[in-house]
């Protein structure tokens, strides 16, 4: 299951000045062929990584985590030739130039994609290496520790593309509106969660909670934002966890979002489990499914989400 023990996200924090930004924004100055930026308008830019210059249009933008660098990247309407970490989900309309690369980024592949900026989360690590990426090509960050609104909300001042924004967030908030009126009563009344299951090692992930180990997700920020009401920490491990031989913990919840593909091995060990046969939300039929990589993201797989939890109010009775 792809969306549970994702890698540590080092939270650590550094000033770079002008650093490696600088030689970034030279870098970036001096291209000279077609795809070129001698001639580009550029503006000044503060970010956790210092000063510097990007471009005002940029041409050829690398983004590097599919899900919180993609995500804003296509939603802001960058010109995006490639990512990293995953396939993008089916949800996310990335264009046919987005071509995916690899799992960890490799520098000199990336090199010859001649970026002219790069989107990254800011974590000095093999898979989020920003101090490398800014010596090819000026970095604009998102962050691990802030919602999606954060992320989309920077990302966008420091392009220079509020309108865009604007018209992202009035969207998706039009979307929980007319969620929330058309289930109004049922979001009052019933504790519902989200749900995903590991059979190799038994245990029966809670994805509706915030915890401190995996920050905010598209499952809880989303029910979150509809005024939702789910379980509590309590009998549950750091991130959120449960061993199938205490799922009766969960007997209180009304209703289950399991985000495990309906075909999966793992939803089917779920389903066969007697002890998940006895919650009574189970027997009641209130159950649904929410297939895909829904375990971090963006504007998109947030909307996704939350369309989610839609399908879960109008199933529960």
């Amino acid at each position: 299951m792809n969306t549970t023990i994702d890698l540590d996200i080092s939270r650590r924090r550094f000033g770079m000045g002008l650093g490696a930004a600088g030689i970034a924004a030279f870098l970036a100055s001096c291209s000279s062929d077609d795809r070129g930026s001698a001639t580009a308008e550029t503006k000044t830019v503060t970010t956790p990584l210092g000063t510097y210059d990007i471009p005002i249009e940029p041409k050829r933008v690398v983004a590097i985590d599919s899900r919180l660098d993609l995500e804003p990247a296509v939603a802001l309407e960058l010109p995006v030739i490639g990512y990293t970490y995953a396939e993008a989900t089916p949800w996310v309309p990335v264009g046919a130039d987005a071509e995916y690369l690899s799992e960890i980024p490799n520098r000199e592949q990336i090199l010859a994609l001649e970026p002219d900026l790069i989107i990254c989360l800011n974590s000095d690590s093999e898979w989020w290496p920003v101090n490398d990426l800014a010596t090819i090509a000026p970095v604009l960050t998102t962050e691990f520790d802030e919602t999606w609104r954060t992320n989309l909300d920077n990302l966008a001042g420091w392009l220079g593309r509020t309108p865009t924004l604007d018209k992202l967030i009035l969207d998706y908030d039009s979307l929980v509106d007319d969620i929330r009126t058309r289930h109004e009563a049922m979001i009052a009344s019933r504790t519902v969660a989200s749900v995903s299951f590991l059979p190799d090692t038994n245990m029966l992930y809670v994805t509706s909670i915030r915890t401190s180990q995996k920050g905010d997700k598209p499952s809880d920020m989303t029910l979150t934002d509809l005024g939702g009401t789910t379980l509590s920490m309590g009998g549950l491990d750091g991130e959120g966890g449960i061993a199938i031989e205490n799922v009766d913990r969960l007997a209180g919840v009304d209703g289950f979002m399991v985000t495990d593909e309906p075909d999966s091995a793992e939803y089917r060990a779920l389903s066969e489990s007697t002890l998940w046969q006895r919650l009574p939300a189970v027997q009641a039929g209130n159950v649904t499914t929410l297939g895909g990589s829904t375990y971090y993201g963006s504007i998109y797989t947030v909307s996704y989400m939350i369309k989610g939890w839609d399908a879960l109010y109008s199933k529960m009775v």
